[in-house]
């Protein structure tokens, strides 16, 4: 089965204001070719996609931007200017025109178009179906984990720390708090109003990632008493 190359943001920015012929490309597996058991239904002349439906006008998608939109706009500190909205040239261009205005902007927005794509492979190979919610909420969990990870790495294995503040503290929020504590180690993030709350102190996931090397260690398998000697 070929597989549709994953639309880049030079292939979306043609989408607007019209949409080109070549901005169209074809799959097999599709939401209207997936049958109600999650089985495929067969289809000599398989639908037309467009990259403008594939990440904006199905309605699991429109749903997800409002989510993401509505998010967004709850969490910022300065409330200053318009009310941040996704619309399709955000979709297209990023989320740069806020950068000043949400953290780390490129990131949000790049986690957000993997999130829709990442659904509509799985719909399409595994039949699974995932609403507006489902998507937004794996989005946020996705964002968590990547501000958790930058963390880590930034404190603890370049210890850079600065390259993490650039990124997510350059502009204050309302979802998360960093504390840096009395030293490096004890640096402790926490998010605000999750069903489950995401905190990542930096010791603790230096003592999990140093225990995780220990396992492996103790998992490999041993080396022989007496190697045997090659003439």
């Amino acid at each position: 089965m070929a597989h549709a190359a994953v639309p880049t943001a030079s292939k979306l920015s043609h989408c607007i204001p019209d949409l080109p012929s070549e901005c169209k490309f074809r799959y097999t597996l599709s939401e209207s070719n997936i049958a109600g058991n999650g089985a495929v239904r067969n289809s000599q002349n398989p639908p037309c996609e467009t990259i403008v439906h594939y990440f904006w006008l199905c309605p699991r998608v429109q749903d997800f931007w409002q989510r993401v939109s509505c998010f967004l706009q709850g969490i910022r500190e300065d409330t200053s200017g318009p009310v941040f909205k996704v619309d399709l040239r955000a979709v297209v261009t990023g989320f740069g025109a806020w950068a000043r205005k949400i953290p780390n902007a490129d990131v949000l927005h790049g986690l957000a178009v993997w999130e829709i794509f990442r659904a509509r492979a799985e719909l399409s190979l595994d039949g699974k179906r995932l609403d507006g919610l489902a998507m937004f909420l794996r989005w946020k969990l996705s964002v968590i984990a990547r501000i958790l990870h930058d963390f880590y790495y930034s404190y603890s294995m370049i210890k850079a720390p600065h390259k993490f503040e650039k990124r997510w503290l350059a502009v204050s929020n309302w979802w998360y708090h960093f504390d840096p504590g009395d030293d490096e180690l004890d640096g402790k993030i926490s998010f605000r109003n999750e069903s489950q709350q995401a905190a990542g102190r930096l010791h603790h996931i230096s003592q999990y990632h140093q225990q995780s090397a220990t396992d492996d260690d103790t998992n490999a398998p041993a080396a022989p008493a007496n190697p045997p000697t090659v003439a």
